[in-house]
């Protein structure tokens, strides 16, 4: 199934892509790759990888080395399409916040169109969960938007490292929720232009660098409040993502702000035994018979600790 995401705001990360060509020095998923990918060269040479040409390459079921052992990125950080898992999310039967492709970025210039659809067809499959994308190439996300019109649990993001990069922001498109995800912050942005350009945005993440590179750039203070104060004067939520060095920088609580639509209202349903609802009728040596007041069904005995498919406080 999907993973469980570490990330706070995001209940699952799913990548039925995965590898890219952006050579980030920071990129954390290119090194992820590194440990997952077994022995590349002997893994091209399998039956079981379909090259798609220009360094692209499709598996349509999980990849296993000559021991059984499955190899989640045989090929490493090349891109790669996993279709086995498209139906992950349909899956899931409980709403969740989804972030998609994260050891990816879905729409940079060398994915295909077809990678594209399969993944959008795959989201429209199981419209109960927020779909939440990132990427350092915004203007991809024309072509969602030319194919799946505006969707309301769809969240389009653009990452932005330094104040050259602001501009992304106007490229995002109209329809959708847009954020903006300033991780790594690598540099002081344009306060006063940084406000303008805020203005048409959700949601607004901020994170700080967790390489062990030595060039590691520790953002400032300074640059942290200057985002939240442009923030607040579009009344934009921020969240300041969790991380060590966002902590010792930052020096108290971190904001943690999310939009109402990625809350989650965890719904606790009742036992049956302990519901209001529930009508209970001794029977002597049987034991008690339970019956649902509110639909005038039976219970049977052993969802009386549970509660039934059919409860309405099921929805």
């Amino acid at each position: 199934m999907m993973n469980k995401s570490e990330v706070e705001f995001c209940d699952f990360s799913w990548n039925p892509v995965t590898g890219c060509e952006n050579k980030c020095e920071y990129c954390f998923a290119r090194k992820q790759a590194q440990r997952f990918c077994g022995d590349i060269r002997l893994n091209k040479g399998s039956s079981q990888l379909q090259n798609a040409g220009n360094g692209l390459w499709i598996l349509e079921e999980p990849f296993k080395n000559n021991q059984g052992k499955v190899i989640p990125l045989p090929v490493g950080f090349e891109p790669t399409l996993h279709r086995y898992r498209l139906p992950m999310p349909a899956q899931k039967k409980k709403p969740a916040n989804i972030f998609v492709c994260s050891m990816a970025d879905l729409f940079g210039e060398w994915v295909p169109d077809e990678w594209i659809r399969e993944v959008l067809t795959a989201c429209a499959a199981a419209p109960w969960h927020n779909y939440m994308f990132l990427t350092k190439n915004p203007e991809g996300y024309l072509r969602a938007a030319e194919t799946y019109g505006n969707l309301e649990n769809v969240w389009l993001g653009t990452s932005i490292t330094e104040p050259e990069d602001m501009d992304k922001i106007m490229q995002l498109p109209e329809g959708f929720h847009r954020f903006v995800c300033f991780e790594p912050l690598l540099g002081r942005m344009d306060a006063k232009r940084l406000a303008g350009l805020l203005g048409s945005v959700d949601w607004v993440i901020i994170g700080a660098e967790t390489d062990q590179r030595k060039a590691k750039t520790i953002p400032g203070r300074k640059w942290i409040e200057e985002i939240i104060s442009a923030c607040r004067r579009n009344n934009i939520p921020v969240h300041l993502k969790a991380s060590s060095e966002m902590t010792a920088v930052w020096g108290e609580a971190l904001i943690q702000e999310r939009p109402e639509q990625l809350k989650h209202e965890e719904v606790i349903i009742p036992h049956c035994k302990e519901c209001e609802h529930s009508r209970r009728t001794p029977q002597g040596k049987r034991g008690n018979r339970y019956d649902c007041g509110k639909t005038n069904r039976h219970i049977e005995g052993r969802y009386s600790r549970t509660s039934p498919s059919w409860c309405p406080l099921r929805g």
